[in-house]
């Protein structure tokens, strides 16, 4: 036999003889199985214990199969739209205080309210002393008022007094210049259709006679040559502001009402320090510089030389202490505010030394 052969022979009745013998011997016997060691666990990659812990058996943990999250299917809620800010209505503005005038009490006697802005309109009503009427308007120049005589039914609803006779209460500047009726034709109207004159006498007068003026300051006291018919404090609108005029404004009129201008009079303070004459600036007009000084002005004579009895006007100033703080405001002196014109005065913070004024003279014979 040959040696290559041998070799392939050997191993392979190794193999067989190690075949039969793993047949015949039999398996071995079963041991119980040890309990898990230390170590064991080890190999299963819990944590190695420390020296002091004492390392529990393990114990069958059932694989438990996760049960399927429950999906939290929406609960229909009710929508809750938001609410709508409702801004609370705003708080009402107070409705400014209708502007009223209220008779001087310390005049003593009934003032005549008139139909228009000036004594040569007729009277169509009376005002006792304290009474109260609303303002609706004023005239042009600021000198008038015109009034509410309550019975807007009546061709007579309204009415015109004289600033100087009454206190004004409210805010001068929210008053409006008031359209004026056209002045009555110079012969007055019969004294049946004036209310102002009672019946008896009205028919113990066979004959119309002209009314007399409306009182300037009081009692107007008639029976001279010149009687004042008019006299006020020049509006702060129209005198320039407070840097504006110093003037006393004077108008000469004669005849029956509403008058003519009247030239050649002359006009002069009752301390004989100044004296002009009518005509002068304008048919019937005069000025009189006022400056920082206070007067009273009346007609003296003719400039022909001959005389003449007036009555006096009331001290024109330009001290604005010696102002009524009613009259500053009702001019439109701190910006209408009695109060507030009572406490410029006080500290000399008003329009010292710039105050004109006005005032006319009228002959009616």
């Amino acid at each position: 036999m040959k040696f290559p052969q041998i070799i392939i022979i050997i191993p392979l009745l190794l193999v067989i003889s190690l075949t039969a013998c793993s047949a015949t011997e039999p398996p071995p016997a079963p041991t119980e199985a040890a309990a898990p060691t230390a170590t064991t666990v080890s190999l299963l990659t819990q944590p190695e214990p420390s020296a002091t812990a004492t390392i529990p058996a393990p114990t069958f943990t059932p694989t438990l199969t996760p049960e399927p999250s429950p999906t939290n299917t929406p609960v229909p809620v009710a929508t809750v739209l938001p609410t709508a800010t409702v801004p609370p209505p705003p708080s009402p503005t107070p409705e400014p205080a209708q502007p009223a005038i209220r008779v001087d009490e310390t005049l003593g006697n009934q003032i005549n309210v008139r139909g228009g802005p000036g004594t040569n309109y007729p009277v169509v009503a009376q005002f006792a002393p304290g009474q109260e009427a609303a303002v609706t308007g004023r005239s042009a120049d600021g000198t008038w008022w015109q009034v509410s005589l309550g019975d807007a039914s009546s061709a007579t609803s309204q009415g015109w007094v004289y600033g100087e006779l009454v206190t004004f209460m409210g805010d001068s500047n929210a008053v409006a210049v008031a359209e004026a009726p056209p002045p009555p034709t110079a012969t007055p109207a019969p004294v049946a259709e004036t209310p102002a004159q009672p019946p008896a006498e009205q028919n113990n007068e066979p004959e119309p006679e002209p009314q007399n003026p409306e009182p300037a300051a009081d009692d107007l006291r008639c029976g001279k040559d010149f009687c004042v018919t008019y006299q006020a404090m020049v509006p702060i609108w129209e005198n320039g502001g407070c840097i504006g005029n110093h003037s006393i404004y004077v108008t000469v009129l004669e005849g029956p009402p509403p008058g003519r201008p009247m030239d050649g009079v002359v006009i002069g303070d009752t301390f004989n320090n100044v004296e002009v004459a009518s005509g002068d600036k304008g048919p019937g007009a005069a000025e009189i510089t006022l400056w920082m000084n206070s007067m009273s002005v009346k007609v003296k004579r003719h400039i022909n030389g001959a005389p003449f009895t007036s009555e006096e006007s009331f001290s024109f100033t330009s001290h604005d202490e010696l102002i009524p703080a009613e009259v500053l405001a009702a001019n439109g002196y701190c910006e209408g505010n009695v109060e507030k014109c009572r406490v410029a005065q006080q500290n000399n913070q008003v329009c010292r030394g710039h105050y004109s004024w006005r005032v006319t003279f009228h002959k009616f014979d």
